[in-house]
């Protein structure tokens, strides 16, 4: 028998179902059987090739919960020879993915054996795309089958496909094995030797953002890259979902996390020596706060175990409210984001009517970051409206080398152009494109839940830019106060909420070819506190005192100009604090879209312009070279100093702290707290967006319970009446005619409304 006259047939089903921050991989390994013509009636010959399909069974109608969701997964696949460092020019090698696989969506993948080998093997990932509720899931379908053909039959129950309406694996494993890895199992992997010291290396997530998913590329990363000298990669998931509580908050969790580790942790415990934290976005601020909670409540810790690197990623050391008008500032300070906006918008709420931000790095903090063998913050130059570039830099810079460089490489003007030319394989149909209205009522919607720049013209001035300017190179001149500077990169928040909800996919060439991807780095500097300018007196405080009466009798304008002294006049202090008798490396990147996504490769694929960003974390402080560094460096770590900041001190009691979190937990009012409100305004916003959008998901979990109880028509049936396709080419309505899954073009976002 001819495997041509071979029935196609399914192999493999499961249905699995995907929380907030879930991933789960699947590991298709393949062996092809090379049997006489003769076979059994009940065995299957498989043939040299395969296709899998992952389709989100959720209800059509859950498309348009998008904010309260939503109901959205990423898939990739991707044989496992596959390598993003070395060039993949065969078809049948390159990876395939969907950033957004929306309800009543297929992925078709096919598995080629173009090659003769005994064994094949790939990696499907599957991950939520969940932002804000921890009780909603979304329930897909994953099937392994011998043609396209029957895996999209078996979504048709008339059609009566074998083994359509089971699970498991229906040939025997010697022909076709799948296994199965779910968050925990890929997180606890790999298992670390008992026999040696331990690496811990603590992943910190950002604002309405997660570990488990969002973070797995750079643990993988760090895995691959410090192999053999048993590191453990672990983050926090309990922050989740709850990100809006404030940085002693989250940071006092992680830091309690991290000593449950190291103490009770049947593998890690009593085997940690050295640690090191990187912290992504709002993550760089909690794991500070974490450092100064253990070196207050736990003073061994420090002494036990070696720190060894501190990073950041495009975080917001500065807080986020200078470059933003007014209003913003002031819906950060009444909690639009929660108590963390109240944090960023640097409000006076902590002892001695300091802001937390300016108390952060002093005292206790300052003790250990002085202790690391490297500290270094990452800073995207352009395209972060999230996170500026005088923020996440911590101010000070060589902007006049950096004006060089922009002059050069033209930054404003070069722009990839970006293609989703890596396959997907979702199956499309429905409308065209549509009016770009709805991504503009999104935007609205998502401005309030994240800090951005509203405006997309720099508000640093090039005289602004000359009272930062560090130390000029060795080779030039002091920079004079009357040198041009030119301004920093304009950013579009348009296209930064444009990019979060539709991600622009990388080109294939930039998948499969490293020589075509542009070196990012633009800027890589070791700044000391003698490379800071003298401290000046700001030029906007002769302004408030050369205010006439009738000036000062306006108040719009004398508000302004307060706020915008104190604000300038805080960051610089935060800034001189963080340099104050250390040295900081900054790394500044020149990502064309999607920065501070793509900074961390949120998505394997489709963030893959960060790949080179983490290429260069990994080299720089995990590597075996810097391994060998450290432990020559041990005896010429600098001394910590012995000064102590009272004010941080006095909100990093264990105990009150541990009150206040059960408060916040509990749902009780916290006005009398002078951590959470000051006595002199309200809190409004006591849950936060993030709570709000709880509520509203648990409204549409039951209104989905609903549709599945009382019987809504599935997918499948819609599907069969589908009236898009009756406009479709001859050609293509004959392949889309075939279909048993629903899908989209792109457009913006999919078009799910």
């Amino acid at each position: 028998m001819a495997e041509d006259d071979l029935e196609d047939k399914i192999l493999y089903r499961e249905l699995k179902s995907l929380k907030l921050g879930d991933t789960n991989r699947f590991k298709v390994h393949y062996t092809p059987q090379c049997l006489s013509s003769s076979i059994d009636e009940d065995e299957v010959k498989i043939p040299s090739s395969l296709w899998v399909k992952i389709r989100n069974i959720e209800p059509l109608a859950l498309r348009a919960a998008y904010i309260a969701g939503p109901y959205v997964l990423y898939v990739d696949c991707r044989p496992d020879a596959y390598d993003i460092h070395k060039n993949c020019f065969v078809t049948a090698d390159q990876p395939v993915f969907e950033p957004q696989l929306l309800p009543g969506q297929s992925f078709y993948a096919q598995l080629n054996c173009h090659t003769v080998q005994d064994e094949y093997c790939w990696t499907i990932d599957v991950m939520s795309q969940i932002i804000f509720s921890h009780s909603m899931s979304v329930d897909y379908e994953i099937t392994v089958g011998t043609s396209r053909s029957i895996l999209h039959d078996a979504s048709i129950p008339d059609k009566k496909v074998a083994n359509s309406d089971k699970q498991g694996t229906f040939v025997p494993t010697t022909y076709l094995n799948v296994t199965f890895q779910d968050t925990l199992d890929l997180w606890n992997l790999p298992v670390p030797d008992p026999n040696k010291e331990i690496h811990l290396v603590i992943l910190t997530h950002g604002l309405h953002s997660n570990i488990s998913g969002d973070m797995f590329y750079l643990k993988e990363q760090i895995d691959r890259a410090s192999e053999g000298q048993n590191v453990v990669v672990k983050g926090y998931f309990g922050n989740i979902g709850k990100t809006e509580r404030g940085i002693k908050y989250l940071g006092s969790r992680v830091a309690e996390y991290i000593i449950d580790l190291v103490a009770n942790n049947e593998t890690l415990k009593g085997k940690v020596k050295k640690i090191s934290f990187i912290g992504h976005s709002l993550g760089g601020l909690v794991q500070t706060f974490a450092i100064a909670y253990l070196q207050s409540n736990f003073p061994w810790f420090f002494s036990h175990i070696e720190p060894i690197n501190f990073i950041t990623l495009a975080s917001p050391l500065l807080g986020v409210v200078h470059e933003n008008p007014l209003y913003v500032k002031l819906a950060l300070l009444a909690g639009i984001v929660g108590q963390t906006g109240r944090d960023l918008g640097l409000k006076f709420v902590e002892q001695d009517d300091k802001p937390l931000l300016l108390l952060l790095p002093t005292g206790p903090t300052h003790q250990v970051l002085r202790k690391f063998h490297r500290r270094t913050v990452y800073a995207n130059l352009i395209n972060d409206a999230i996170v500026p570039l005088r923020t996440s830099a911590l101010l000070y810079l060589d902007y006049k080398g950096l004006s060089q460089v922009m002059s050069s490489s033209n930054l404003d003007d070069k722009k990839e152009q970006n293609d989703r030319t890596i396959p997907s394989n979702v199956s499309e149909s429905g409308t065209g494109n549509e009016d770009w209205a709805l991504l503009l009522s999104v935007q609205a919607v998502m401005s309030y839940f994240m800090p951005q720049k509203q405006a997309s013209s720099s508000a640093v001035t090039n005289s602004g830019l000359n009272r930062f300017q560090t130390s000029a190179l060795e080779t030039e001149d002091p920079l004079k106060d009357n040198d041009i500077i030119r301004d920093l990169p304009k950013s579009s928040v348009f296209q930064i909420v444009s990019s979060l909800i539709l991600p622009p996919s990388p080109s294939i060439k930039y998948i499969t070819d490293p020589s075509s991807r542009e070196n990012v780095v633009i800027h890589d500097k070791v700044y000391s506190e003698e490379d800071l300018p003298p401290l000046k007196e700001h030029s906007s405080t002769s302004k408030l005192e050369s205010l006439s009466i009738g000036q000062k009798l306006n108040i719009h304008k004398r508000l302004l100009e307060t706020i915008d002294y104190k604000i300038e006049h805080l960051e610089e202090a935060i800034a001189r604090e963080y340099h104050k008798k250390m040295t900081w490396r900054k790394v500044l990147l020149r990502l064309n879209i999607d920065a501070h996504n793509n900074i961390i490769v949120r998505r394997r694929f489709s963030n893959a312009h960060g790949w080179p960003v983490i290429d260069h974390l990994v080299e720089n402080h995990f590597s075996e070279a810097c391994s060998a560094k450290e432990a020559s460096k041990k005896s010429h770590i600098e001394s910590p100093n012995n000064e102590e900041e009272e004010g941080l001190l006095k909100i990093l009691s264990r105990d009150r702290i541990a009150e206040q979190n059960k408060e916040i937990d509990e749902g009780i009012e916290t006005t009398d707290h002078a951590w959470v409100n000051s006595k002199e305004d309200k809190f409004y916003f006591k849950v936060g967006p993030s709570g709000f959008l709880n509520n509203l998901s648990d409204v549409v979990l039951n209104l989905k319970d609903q549709w599945t109880n009382y019987g809504v028509k599935t997918v499948t049936e819609e599907t069969e009446q589908e009236p898009a396709l009756q406009n479709e080419p001859v050609e293509h309505k004959q392949i889309e005619s075939a279909e048993g899954d629903l899908g989209l073009k792109t457009s913006v976002m999919g078009g799910f409304m």
